[in-house]
């Protein structure tokens, strides 16, 4: 079986430079294929990428309307060729191991149709790209989480290192951001009627104050979260755990996220 392992940037060719590509070029297997889509043209993103005759690159004007994000990401679907399909943001970075095992892991069972792997997981605070507090690392999700933990936001469900198998698999829906992967991770139980944990630490993942999540608001949440209610996948147990989330995120909904505060 083949990987595509799907990049999407903007911007960020500092981050890509430093986190993930070092990951891609250390892997043990190199039977893999990685798709690089440069969100809105950077020039020094394309530089970068240039010598690396072997990655499918694609560029995109940035869109005005839409998440970005789940635009790239989608036209990197429509380009990969492997069965398996995986997701590296351009500032986390995997174990050298990564495409080995999660090739094995979908090897060794036709039944898998999509399963996430464990993050070693910190949440830094960053100002003007100065490191101001490096936060605690932490192994996410726990090995004994269930389906219903991550629907029910009891376990963190995150793209990075989530494998799936490109067949039939959905498309990533640019209305959301807070929640986009949440959302993709909703259309794919819908799909294939399962989700798995693959029990194995293989990305290092550091969120920070600038990202998508530093940077949004209680009320964000909430309002992706209620838009999200209504999901064909959820059933009325799930639902009212996760009003609880939305009524406490609309009591803070001018307040900065919490982890990210000095």
């Amino acid at each position: 079986m083949k990987l595509s392992l799907i990049t999407a940037t903007h911007r960020r060719s500092h981050l890509l430079e430093t986190r993930a590509l070092p990951s891609i070029l250390n892997q043990s297997d190199s039977e893999f294929e990685w798709i690089v889509i440069n969100d809105g043209r950077d020039a020094k993103t394309r530089e970068l990428i240039q010598p690396f005759t072997t990655v499918i690159y694609r560029e995109i004007d940035h869109s005005e309307t839409g998440f970005g994000l789940c635009i790239a990401r989608n036209l990197g679907l429509s380009v990969a060729t492997g069965e398996i399909v995986a997701y590296l943001d351009d500032d986390n970075a995997i174990a050298p191991q990564f495409v080995a095992e999660i090739k094995a892991f979908f090897q060794q069972s036709s039944q898998i149709r999509c399963c996430m792997v464990q993050q070693e997981r910190r949440r830094n605070i960053v100002q003007n790209g100065e490191l101001i507090k490096q936060g605690k690392s932490f192994i996410s999700p726990d090995a004994n989480s269930t389906v219903s933990d991550f629907i029910q936001h009891k376990a963190l469900f995150d793209s990075n290192g989530f494998a799936h198998l490109r067949e039939n698999a959905p498309s990533w829906n640019p209305d959301y951001r807070v929640f986009a992967d949440y959302e993709y991770f909703l259309q794919c139980l819908d799909r294939w009627k399962q989700f798995c944990i693959f029990p194995s630490v293989l990305v290092d993942y550091v969120q920070t104050s600038e990202g998508v999540i530093g940077r949004s608001t209680y009320e964000e949440w909430a309002t992706e979260l209620s838009n999200l209610l209504q999901h064909k996948g959820l059933m009325d147990v799930d639902r009212q755990i996760l009003n609880q989330f939305i009524e406490k995120w609309q009591n803070k909904s001018t307040q900065s996220i919490s982890a990210f505060n000095h």
